[in-house]
């Protein structure tokens, strides 16, 4: 077999890119948009806390299930929701 010396202009695409749903609990109003808005489930509204405003605030229950197609943070009015691809080597702990 011949040996080329070509290599790839573009690195390898990732199998699986991973999302990081981060909410903002003291600014989220409990509103339940991103509830109906995400497709696949990944929050819920945590009816055990409060936050300052005496408000249930979202939390995230799937976080692996998140495919990143940022609808809960673009319907979110208080803007307490960020998605965030995890990078290679990024620490997301």
């Amino acid at each position: 077999m011949l040996q080329s010396s070509r290599k790839p202009i573009l690195e390898a695409p990732r199998a699986h890119p991973e999302f990081i749903v981060t909410i903002l609990s003291e600014q989220c109003d409990g509103c339940e948009l991103c509830l109906e808005f995400c497709p696949r489930d990944v929050l819920e509204i945590d009816l055990d806390t409060f936050n300052s405003r005496m408000l249930h605030p979202a939390v995230v229950v799937k976080p692996d299930d998140c495919v990143g197609c940022q609808q809960c943070e673009r319907i979110c009015p208080s803007v307490s929701i960020f998605v965030t691809e995890i990078q290679e080597g990024m620490n997301h702990e």
